[in-house]
């Protein structure tokens, strides 16, 4: 039950956890570029999500899906000079080695689980969306909603993700990997911005929260207009 409250081990996480101002790094125009590929990459998901539902689109909905890729591409394009000074690019190897890694029976258990209520809540709703693209309404509202608590405690957020992704050898249950997939999902978009946001200096990070916030909210008004 502790990565459903915050734990002792979780609150010292808190305290120490480095808003990493490491030595103060030159502007590098490849830190910038691997933040933009990597963005894009995700957005790219986004578009082929979308696509499949193509059928469905109503007739403003090209454009309304052009607006919505618009909206993700001005964020990153924002975050391009910051991220030449302070993004920590994801090395290839790492994510194809968590990608095709071999997982234990209780991962695939917890990945089910976590696909299953994410399936369940979506279909849920009262939009007339068709699926798979009713997840993005769903997942849009969980990330702006982080995304807003992290305006005011940055610091936790990404400390309680951080608690709950990193799984260690003696908490491999189901329940543990259902916590790690659910903070992947809810969590995972709005901690791949904080964590560049919490290097920045403070004004300019709180600025740039804001920004993520407003931007998240938007997009998930602006998606439902994608079908009839």
């Amino acid at each position: 039950m502790k990565v459903l409250f915050p734990s002792s081990k979780l609150k010292q996480q808190v305290r120490t956890f480095p808003l990493k101002k490491k030595n103060k790094k030159n502007f590098s125009i490849k830190r910038g570029a691997a933040f933009f590929l990597e963005s894009n990459l995700f957005v790219l998901l986004l578009l082929a999500i979308l696509l499949i539902n193509k059928n469905d689109w109503d007739e403003d909905g090209s454009i309304i899906v052009f607006i919505f890729i618009s909206g993700f591409e001005l964020l990153f394009m924002l975050l391009f000079v910051p991220a030449c000074f302070f993004y920590e690019p994801v090395r290839i190897n790492r994510i194809i080695q968590s990608i095709f890694k071999k997982r234990e029976k209780n991962e695939w258990i917890g990945m089910a689980l976590v696909f299953c209520l994410a399936t369940l809540i979506s279909l849920g709703l009262i939009f007339d969306m068709p699926y798979p693209s009713i997840y993005l309404p769903v997942w849009l509202a969980v990330s702006w909603v982080c995304a807003f608590v992290s305006i005011f405690i940055q610091r936790f957020v990404i400390a309680y993700y951080y608690s709950n992704v990193n799984i260690e050898n003696d908490q491999k249950s189901i329940f543990n990997y259902f916590f790690k997939y659910s903070a992947l999902f809810i969590m995972g978009f709005n901690h791949y911005i904080q964590l560049l946001l919490s290097k920045m200096p403070f004004l300019l990070n709180k600025l740039f929260a804001i920004l993520t916030f407003l931007v998240l909210i938007l997009q998930s008004f602006v998606v439902l207009g994608v079908y009839d």
